[in-house]
């Protein structure tokens, strides 16, 4: 009822400032008025509502961490009353002590709404995953996934081109160090070159030149020591096959070039 009698007030007055600005005399004013009235009402639109957040203010996304049992808390970096991080905080009782760690941390870079990089976190503070937007287009570009034991990186998805797909995937060992690098050139979605790493030193590269499957060629890498063996349980020399010569980067070595 309350709200019904404001909307008559209001209105009311919206009618009396159009009367008033029919007269000269009034006319200045009521044009002041009118302008003061509609910056009001458009102030009152951005209060916060009963759950705290503010009308058409951007929100922390569900669907990039779990936000079950979160406590969320914002930050403002260009001061437009609208938030550009979240940070997510879980409280867990540790020997009748509360502990509050970061799960999930969000980021707005060009202030549109969307986020454009998140990470999540585990207990100790290592990272599980993260994603990136570099475009800033809706789409990630760059994927990362961490060893959840040592917080190292295990593997990367890029989006080399921009166009939606990830086109190149990197691996890496327990330690750290990449390992292999598969790529697709020609946008079909199957990797057709691969690069070999030992200690983050380049060894070889593989190609799949006319993209059906089987590895073509294979190029050393003058002064790269020591040689890569790539791991298989099949023998890659029978069965020229992409997925047994060139899994992961080390372990036997990949097929013989295929004869022309």
């Amino acid at each position: 009822m309350q709200r019904v009698n404001t909307l008559h007030r209001g209105a009311r007055t919206f009618r009396l400032l159009f009367v008033m600005s029919k007269l000269p005399k009034f006319a200045g004013l009521a044009s002041v008025l009118v302008v003061m009235a509609c910056h009001g009402d458009k102030t009152e639109s951005t209060t916060p509502k009963n759950d705290g957040v503010e009308a058409g203010i951007p929100k922390v996304d569900p669907t990039l961490c779990d936000t079950n049992g979160k406590n969320v808390v914002t930050f403002d970096l260009n001061h437009d009353n609208r938030p550009d991080v979240w940070r997510l905080y879980r409280t867990e009782d540790e020997g009748g002590t509360k502990i509050e760690f970061m799960t999930c941390k969000q980021v707005d870079f060009d202030h549109d709404g969307r986020k454009d990089w998140v990470v999540a976190y585990n207990r100790k503070g290592l990272p599980l995953f993260e994603k990136a937007d570099f475009d800033y287009d809706g789409k990630w570009d760059m994927s990362k996934i961490y060893d959840t034991k040592t917080g190292q990186v295990a593997e990367v998805e890029r989006d080399t081109d921009f166009d939606g797909k990830f086109d190149v995937k990197e691996i890496y060992d327990s330690s750290g160090q990449l390992t292999s690098v598969r790529r697709d050139r020609n946008g079909d979605g199957n990797p057709d070159q691969w690069e070999q790493y030992k200690d983050g030193v380049l060894l070889a590269i593989l190609y799949d030149d006319d993209f059906d499957g089987k590895v073509d060629r294979r190029e050393e890498i003058p002064g790269a020591h020591p040689k890569v063996e790539m791991p298989t349980t099949q023998d890659p020399t029978a069965t020229n096959n992409i997925n047994d010569a060139a899994g992961s980067g080390s372990g036997k070595t990949a097929a013989p070039e295929k004869k022309k």
